[in-house]
């Protein structure tokens, strides 16, 4: 609208709306140290550029104290407040951040108060009367603020705050200085700015990031959480069954625990389990008799198995193993229902699920690593498709524990890492991914001939599944921060690139259309439909 207003001074660093003398300005904190003041209407500035910090400005805010509007300003170690009658400083430097203040808002508390919240690079975040300048608290856990504001929500006054080294935007109550919600954006990128709205009478937050993308997500404050919201270190592999006929992601991580979420609400269906011997290394998850269960297993070479209805073991640890689990996989259309575990010792066991015994023999030709494996059905027996060292997969009955002799051909020495099957037209396929960058970095294979009928094109594959939604067979895949899917009967992406902010860990995908990708030590959830 209008003309570029005409700077006359180095980058706009920050900008609020006043007024002044009956007229909005517009205050611009600049890089050149000084705070300028513009008619937002003529576009003209309105008194000399205000000069007092000793660094650039990052951060304006204005509000009326005591009865005149007045600009409060951060850029060096202090806050500064400004007359905009004048352009006069208001008092004394706040002082006591260690960090240059990058981020500042202004509230009013229940006794009606007026104070700033302030905060920035390698500095607390602090919470100051705005008449005084002296400190009234400090918001814990909110270092290397980035942006902040604030707004009320069912009568309670809160902060909104994003940090630099936190995926999530932090709500706070600002009377407690307690953490009352956390909110995720899914921005690929730390979040630089952050503002509240109401849409369809729904409070909002709207972020944005140094990527260029711009999210909206809804407001929700509840009572300071008792419980986890994420694991506390890196998810290291994930699995979907269903609990009382909710569909759930089972997330297992370094920080030794396996999480059960409900894929609806995000609730966490059960407390974390653990056995409190190691990270957890692999998971997968099935029903057994109507009953849900996991099997995990671990670097300390135990399989675990977990009854997901109770949120506690099904028995003890088994404990054949005799080094770290590489990967599980699970099967119930066989009578056991079984799990079946590879390991850094180079041997594959399987177990009944029902009894948690090993059955069948552990098979020590297998002397080479098995680094990922996936069970599907082949005339109508199981079978578990095992990543080959040199390429490809070969099969092994499920019944018996033994190779069957079918296995693809050729071998280009680089094992196999990934290995993902579903069902196509009633024939079971598989889709595999090795280190080799020559190679295509996604085979696609019949399993019943053991021939390559396609590839999938992507970067680097650090995380793969496969599901059939709505009779559509697709296979999910990561690359680095970012999470696609294709079709696996005509080979063509079907979805857009979505980045994620962190490295993506591990997915998994459902025939109801949900997508979880895990990265870092959180989870998100998307949905997948015929017609995407």
């Amino acid at each position: 609208m209008g003309e570029p207003f005409p700077l006359q001074a180095d980058s706009v660093e920050a900008l609020a709306i006043a007024e002044r003398h009956g007229r909005q300005v517009v205050v611009a904190g600049c890089y050149d140290t000084t705070v300028r003041v513009w008619d937002l209407e003529t576009r003209q500035e309105v008194m000399a550029p205000i000069r007092g910090h000793t660094g650039p400005v990052y951060a304006v805010a204005t509000a009326v104290l005591d009865g005149r509007w007045v600009a409060v300003t951060g850029g060096d170690r202090t806050v500064r407040v400004w007359d905009l009658d004048t352009g006069d400083p208001v008092g004394s430097p706040f002082t006591g951040h260690s960090g240059h203040v990058g981020a500042v808002a202004v509230a009013e508390l229940a006794s009606g108060h007026l104070v700033v919240v302030s905060g920035g690079y390698r500095t607390t975040t602090r919470v100051s009367d705005l008449a005084t300048g002296l400190p009234v608290g400090d918001l814990p856990r909110s270092a290397d603020l980035e942006a902040v504001t604030t707004t009320v929500v069912h009568g309670r006054l809160v902060a909104i705050t994003c940090n630099s080294d936190e995926p999530t935007i932090q709500v706070w109550d600002l009377e407690t200085a307690e953490l009352v919600g956390e909110l995720f954006p899914q921005h690929p990128r730390t979040v630089h700015a952050v503002a509240t709205a109401v849409v369809d009478g729904r409070q909002v937050v709207v972020s944005s990031c140094d990527g260029g993308s711009v999210r909206v997500c809804d407001l929700v404050v509840g009572e300071p959480a008792d419980k986890p919201v994420r694991h506390d270190a890196a998810i290291t592999a994930v699995a979907t069954t269903s609990v009382a006929g909710r569909p759930v992601a089972v997330t297992a991580s370094d920080d030794e625990t396996v999480r059960v979420w409900d894929l609806d609400t995000g609730d966490q269906v059960c407390r974390p389990l653990t056995d409190n011997t190691g990270p957890v290394t692999a998971v997968a998850a099935t029903q057994v008799d109507g009953r849900a269960v996991a099997i995990t297993g671990g670097k300390d070479g135990n399989v675990l198995l977990w009854d997901l209805t109770l949120g506690k073991a099904a028995g003890a640890p088994l404990t054949t193993h005799s080094r770290p689990i590489t990967a599980v996989a699970a099967d119930n259309t066989g009578d056991p229902p079984r799990a079946i575990t590879a390991s850094d010792d180079k041997t594959i066991r399987v177990w009944d699920l029902r009894t948690g015994e090993e059955t069948g023999n552990p098979r020590k030709s297998d002397h080479r690593w098995v680094h990922d494996l996936a069970t599907t059905t082949l005339d109508d027996q199981p079978v578990a498709l095992l990543g080959r060292w040199g390429g490809g997969f070969r099969v092994r009955d499920l019944t018996i524990n033994r190779d069957t002799g079918l296995q693809t051909a050729g071998s280009n020495g680089k094992p196999v890492r990934l290995v993902a099957a579903t069902i196509v037209d009633g024939r079971p396929i598989a889709i595999t991914t090795n280190d080799d960058w020559r190679d295509p970095p996604m085979k696609v294979w019949d399993v019943a001939t053991a021939q390559q009928i396609g590839q999938l094109s992507t970067g680097t594959v650090g995380a793969l599944a496969a599901t059939t939604v709505d009779g559509h067979p697709i296979a999910v895949a990561a690359s680095h921060r970012t999470v696609a899917a294709w079709s696996l009967t005509t080979f063509d992406k079907i979805s857009p690139d979505i980045e994620f902010p962190d490295l993506v860990n591990a997915v998994a995908a459902t025939p109801q259309g949900h997508i979880i990708v895990c990265f870092d030590r959180d989870i998100a959830v998307l949905t997948a439909t015929r017609s995407s």
